[in-house]
């Protein structure tokens, strides 16, 4: 099922963010991931429609690993 970021938009989807804490704490914790190579574990798929789709087919399925990410092409 393909749907446009519209589409998205008004069917009640959305992207979310928080503040977990200050600046200074963001900072500390990415220092600390850079001296520790700390790195995230992530799933990418990409920032197409086809791209939305898989993302969207294995959230439904629960089959995504860990977070699922948008990735542009190219990046």
């Amino acid at each position: 099922m393909i749907r446009r970021a519209f589409q998205m938009f008004f069917d009640g989807y959305n992207i979310r963010s928080s503040l977990v804490a200050s600046r200074a704490k963001h900072d500390e914790m990415l220092q600390f991931a850079a001296t520790h190579d700390v790195k995230p574990w992530v799933e990418k798929f990409e920032l197409s429609e086809v791209g939305i789709a898989d993302a969207v087919e294995k959230l439904n399925a629960n089959k995504i690993r860990y977070r699922g990410v948008l990735v542009a092409n190219g990046a």
